[in-house]
């Protein structure tokens, strides 16, 4: 039976969607989160990840139209730059939807059934990208064992402490399943991330339990740095092209991970073949009829090339259907944001790539062009922050160093950046 995704009715002046509908779970951490801007929260033994203490709290402060924190505050930013925020974008997002209790009319219920969930099984992945790390890469976690933590060597700091990631992972798995074979009737979105979901055996797992569902309301949601094998990943686009043929799920949405183009995204994300990529994502638009997207990280390396990534998606999206895009600024450390160059860093692709951007009149598309715009905004009141890009440079320095690769020969621009501001910056005053 196919449930009608009511609206969501909560209008006070800092209340999200996202808070109520949307769940985040971090398997390797045992954490959850309302979404990838805000602190994680640890998941209990009663595993109700949708509703711990903080996210009930959260709930609260909202209907009093106040703004919680913990994360928060990165949509509070863009709003007071004029901008539009992941809160305002979600707010009616197609296919998102109340939760069932508010649905029903209880417009003050905190305790809630989620409809859109995200799932990280395990850091299992065969990139190690920059912004990134060991707890969603094993890759990175090979290389930190081979040279030393790469915390370790910014801060010279021994103490730095060595998780294992994989713990959790079989134990967490287990829970997980139990609770999709009681609850996966009321969503409306299941996405898998990673790592890489398709290097994960839980992913096929997932695949096969799906086989055994009727679920008329679900999209089944992959993010992929599609940089696999292409006739295994045929087989496994197939196998989802039937639970959608077969009425299993309602749609497949596969989302190529990638965040520029050239030899750029290579250096970033250490480990992707670029050709692999656009060989399975060609099939993709040529062969099926799933729903299709492309999610980008933005750091200041990426800044360059996203442009031809833009020129790309546009030329996919001439051919049978819209490719969407979707975009967030890297997370992790500060060095890592874009906007540690000020304003200027706009100049050096990005304010192009969001007028490149065509939404061939899509709703959604334009609502995320829009989007875009806003965190343009934000960035235009940005200043430059030395200290941050003097830490950028140590940290590409040393994974030169590890990767024998040399950024000052991709990104010179950024070298030269750097550099300048460097020598600025120690000449005495007067």
């Amino acid at each position: 039976m196919t449930i009608e995704q009511k609206p969501f009715p909560i209008k006070t002046e800092t209340a999200c969607q996202l808070k109520w509908s949307h769940s985040t779970v971090f398997l390797t951490q045992q954490s959850s989160s309302s979404c990838h801007r805000v602190q994680g929260n640890k998941i209990g033994e009663d595993f109700d990840f949708h509703n711990t203490p903080a996210k009930i709290s959260d709930r609260e402060q909202m209907l009093e139209g106040k703004w919680p924190g913990r994360g928060c505050e990165h949509c509070k930013d863009i709003e007071d730059a004029g901008g539009t925020s992941d809160r305002m974008l979600h707010l009616n997002f197609p296919g998102l939807g109340a939760p069932p209790e508010v649905a029903a009319g209880d417009l003050t219920a905190t305790n809630v059934t989620p409809r859109w969930l995200e799932i990280y099984f395990s850091n299992l992945c065969n990139l190690s990208c920059l912004y990134c790390g060991e707890h969603f890469s094993s890759s990175w976690g090979s290389e930190n064992k081979k040279f030393g933590h790469i915390d370790q060597a910014m801060r010279g700091d021994a103490s730095v402490p060595t998780m294992d990631y994989t713990k959790n992972v079989e134990t967490g798995s287990e829970k997980m399943f139990k609770w999709l074979d009681k609850n996966v009737q009321h969503l409306y979105n299941l996405m898998i991330l990673g790592g890489e979901p398709f290097t994960q055996p839980q992913s096929d797992t997932l695949l096969d339990f799906l086989e055994t569902k009727h679920n008329p309301n679900l999209t089944l949601t992959f993010f992929s740095n599609l940089s696999i094998d292409h006739e295994r990943m045929k087989k496994r686009f197939q196998k989802m092209q039937k639970l959608k043929d077969n009425g299993h799920v309602a749609e497949i949405h596969i989302i190529g991970s990638i965040d520029c183009w050239g030899p750029e995204i290579e250096y970033i994300r250490s480990g992707l073949n670029l050709e692999l990529f656009e060989k399975n994502m060609d099939y993709l638009v040529n062969e099926t009829d799933v729903r299709l997207g492309v999610n980008a990280a933005w750091m200041s390396l990426s800044t360059f090339t996203m442009p031809d990534l833009i020129r790309k998606i546009n030329k996919w999206s001439t051919h049978k259907r819209p490719i969407f895009f979707s975009l967030m600024q890297a997370a992790g450390n500060n060095y890592i944001q874009p906007g540690i160059f000020g304003p200027k860093v706009l100049d050096w692709g990005y304010r192009e790539a969001v007028e490149l951007f065509e939404t061939q009149g899509n709703n959604v598309k334009e609502g995320y062009k829009t989007y875009l715009e806003g965190i343009l905004k934000k960035i235009e009141n940005s200043k430059p922050d030395l200290e941050a890009q003097q830490q950028l440079h140590r940290y590409l320095t040393i994974l030169d160093e590890r990767r024998n690769t040399d950024y000052r020969t991709l990104f010179p621009t950024v070298y030269k950046e750097i550099h300048e501001s460097m020598q600025l910056n120690s000449e005495p005053n007067g």
